[in-house]
């Protein structure tokens, strides 16, 4: 019992210090481009394909696929956004966060003491320039957004590593072989995966704790990819709650962004019953679990954007026709 909860503090501890990262790069990026972030959803959305393009560059940026899609929510209850220019922007924000788990899969986690170290030292040395000059605009305030940044990418990393060393005594754990066993089906992997980042309310985070799990032997590939899938389901929780109080168009792009993923994951487990599709993108990079989980995460996203794009017209359609809403009024 002592063991178990000394993993649950190491994982928690991981899980925190990941999100912090996360929420550190993010809350930065954001600070120095919000206003440019809604107006480029804005202007750069005429076009599906620049649409998904931009939410792509955004999410990447800002490091949150769940503020890119709240911020649609919001622009297409203002009618600053149509629910046919959202359909690219919540694809391409599928496709930016996925990046994230590439990043934490690469070799470079033993550096986190270098990240983290280096952007202190900067956000001290930013602090000492400011009492000294101060003045808008100054050098003082990129280099703090260098060390803050360099901060939270300690973070992430030392997350990871942090999140991985507590599944090691776990390797052999019977408790722990059965509830995976149990996610290793299609409906039971997909349900638990959504079911986890609804809860934590960070797909980004889910898929690290998945990985650190593959890293250390505790699910194969085959069945990490049914939990890939229903956590990009489960991420779609924040959005739904955003649009509830919102006009019926909000609404029915919070459905959208769940439809979305929905599709994606129904076609995605009828492809990978009749072609390999799976195994074929672990080969890409045998004998990195971490890596290949990553890497199956991008390609569901980016596959899934350029099949579902195309029928734009007909997601919206099927979106607005909720049961209490059609063609986007209320009834």
């Amino acid at each position: 019992m002592k063991i178990f909860l000394g993993m649950l503090v190491r994982m928690g501890a991981g899980v925190g210090i990941f999100l912090y990262g996360l929420h550190l790069i993010g809350s930065y990026l954001e600070d120095l481009a919000g206003p440019a972030v809604e107006k480029s959803l804005r202007r750069f959305t005429g076009n599906p394909w620049i649409g998904a393009l931009t939410g792509t560059v955004i999410t990447a940026l800002i490091q949150s696929s769940t503020a890119v899609t709240v911020m649609t929510v919001n622009l297409v209850d203002k009618g600053l956004m149509t629910l046919e220019q959202a359909v690219g922007v919540i694809l391409g924000a599928n496709v930016g966060t996925a990046g994230t788990g590439v990043l934490a899969a690469l070799p470079i986690r033993s550096l986190a003491p270098f990240f983290l170290a280096g952007g202190a030292l900067l956000v001290l040395a930013a602090e000492i320039m400011k009492k000294l000059r101060g003045g808008p605009g100054a050098p003082w305030a990129r280099t703090k957004l260098v060390g803050a940044l360099a901060v939270g990418m300690g973070m992430l990393l030392l997350g990871m590593e942090l999140m991985q060393d507590a599944m090691i005594p776990y390797r052999s754990s019977p408790a722990l072989a059965r509830l995976m066993t149990g996610l290793k089906y299609p409906v039971s992997g997909v349900l638990g995966g959504a079911v986890f980042t609804a809860l934590i309310q960070s797909s980004s985070a889910s898929v690290a704790i998945l990985q650190s799990m593959a890293a250390e032997g505790l699910v194969g590939l085959r069945q990490s990819a049914y939990i890939v899938y229903g956590q990009n389901i489960g991420t779609c929780l924040t959005a739904l709650w955003a649009g509830a109080g919102l006009s019926p168009a909000a609404r029915s792009c919070a459905r959208l962004h769940l439809l979305i993923n929905l599709l994606g994951t129904g076609i995605f487990l009828a492809v990978d019953r009749v072609v390999p599709l799976t195994a074929w993108v672990g080969s890409w990079t045998p004998g990195y679990p971490a890596l290949q989980i990553a890497n199956l995460h991008l390609f569901f996203n980016l596959a899934s954007t350029l099949l579902l794009l195309p029928f734009s017209r007909v997601l919206v359609r099927a979106a607005e026709s909720g049961p209490f809403f059609k063609g986007g009024h209320q009834l």
